[in-house]
Formats: C-alpha cells, sequence, structure tokens
C-alpha cells in the first residue's frame, strides 16, 4: 500500500478539497472516517482532521477514536478537528465570545516558532468560518498564531506532533495554505525539536 495523507471526514463539505489539495501538491491522500481503526493508518505520513458543522460539546457529535491521537505521525486539526484534539487533550472549547466568519489575519507575534509557517510571512490572510473556539490550551500546547478575535488561531505541542489550526487552509481565500500543508509533511523528517 502507498505512502498516504488521510483526511477525517467530520462532516465538512472541505473534507474533500483538503484530500484534492494533497493530491495537487503530488502526495496519494484518502479520507476516512473519524471511528476508523488504527490499522487503516498503517502507511500515513500524516492526518487532517477536517472541520464539521458539530459542537465538540454537543451530545450527538460524529464518533471518533481517539486512539488515532495515540499514533507518532503528524496530525493537524483544523476548525472543528482542532476543537477536537483541544478537547481530547484536556483543553477547553465553548461559545467564542466574537465568531470569525470570512478573512481573517493571523500572526505569530511573540509566539514560539512553528514549523508550520516555514516560510511564511506574518501576518497572513485566512479564511474563518467559527462560532466555537479553543478557550483554554491542552497541557503540552502552545499558541502558535492568533488573530484579532481568536487568542488560540494556531497552537501546537512539537513533542507530539500535533497542530490545530482554526482557520480553513484548503480554501483559496487561505493563499499560504499549500505552504502550511507541505510543511505539515516536513514535520515528520524532524526527529527531535529543542
Amino acid at each position: 500500500m502507498r505512502d498516504s495523507i488521510v483526511v477525517l471526514d467530520f462532516g465538512s463539505q472541505y473534507a474533500h478539497l483538503i484530500a484534492k489539495r494533497f493530491r495537487m501538491l503530488g502526495y496519494y491522500s484518502e479520507i476516512a472516517l473519524p471511528s476508523a481503526p488504527v490499522s487503516t493508518f498503517e502507511n500515513a505520513k500524516g492526518i487532517v482532521m477536517s472541520g464539521g458543522p458539530s459542537s465538540v460539546y454537543e451530545e450527538k457529535v460524529p464518533e471518533f477514536n481517539s486512539e488515532i491521537l495515540n499514533l507518532s505521525i503528524p496530525i493537524l486539526g483544523l476548525c472543528y478537528g482542532h476543537q477536537l484534539m483541544a478537547k481530547e487533550y484536556d483543553g477547553e472549547v465553548s461559545k467564542a465570545e466574537v465568531g470569525e466568519f470570512g478573512i481573517a489575519h493571523l500572526t505569530t507575534e511573540n509566539c514560539p516558532e512553528s514549523p508550520l509557517f516555514k516560510n511564511i510571512e506574518m501576518p497572513t490572510q485566512v479564511w474563518m468560518s467559527h462560532q466555537d473556539a479553543v478557550t483554554k490550551l491542552a497541557p503540552g500546547f502552545e499558541t502558535a498564531g492568533f488573530t484579532k478575535d481568536c487568542p488560540f488561531a494556531a497552537v501546537q505541542d512539537l513533542q507530539r506532533k500535533r497542530f490545530g489550526l482554526q482557520c480553513h487552509v484548503e480554501v483559496k481565500d487561505t493563499p499560504e495554505g499549500n505552504k502550511i500543508f507541505q510543511n505539515l509533511l516536513l514535520v515528520r523528517k524532524i526527529k527531535e525539536y529543542k
């Protein structure tokens, strides 16, 4: 079986677009259910957890196999995926004081360096579509970027190779989206972080 990028589909209209973006970058990409067994990811180079219409704190949410987070490959959560990752690692998610819809500007000023943003000039334009937000970082995570109304717009745990972005990287309104996806795949080649 070929090495692949696996996109977990949480019901977002963008899951197929994420997979398409990786294919356009020359990578084999496939879509899987978030409840998929760990064996599904045997040849995965990385996993992207897509956005979705649910709130992570609702009773009826897509079933998620949390064992996926025990894998030693880079995992990137986008929008709902970002919030779910925070919740699974004991962070907090709630309704945002200010929802963001449309173009926003992500900055990394005074934040730790992130491999996701290598060779990307900051601030950078991103596309937001959320009413919920991460309101407390999970243990082990740090803020890697923020917008005017979203203090945890980008988070990371470099030791575990976990990344969360509140924005939609896969749409054209995030012009540096392809670079971010390519940078995610470079993370697996880095064995240690300072």
